[in-house]
């Protein structure tokens, strides 16, 4: 008993081309097939979940570093107010 389309059993049965059993059987096949298939996404989702878990932990450890930095540059680099001078122009009264 080989499997083909669902909808084809469906079909097959209706017409009368296929006994109860048989329909019942290749509706089996599909349902096994089915378990087969969401055990592989299942698979294939945690595996996901598991790069994803890696990548957003690499993105916070970077993104520390980066803030790390930013406070020790910000900390070191004198801090400029603009160009404004205290001292009065020569054009100036």
């Amino acid at each position: 008993m080989g499997t083909y389309d669902h909808k084809q059993v469906i079909s097959d049965y209706a017409a009368g081309k296929l006994t109860p059993e048989m329909a019942v059987g290749h509706s089996l096949q599909h349902i096994d097939n089915l378990y087969e298939a969401q055990t592989a996404a299942n698979l294939s989702r945690y595996e996901l979940r598991s790069k994803v878990d890696t990548l957003e932990s690499r993105v916070n450890t970077l993104q520390a570093a980066v803030d790390r930095l930013t406070a020790l540059v910000e900390k070191l680099l004198p801090r400029r107010k603009g160009k404004t001078s205290a001292k009065p122009q020569k054009d100036q009264p």
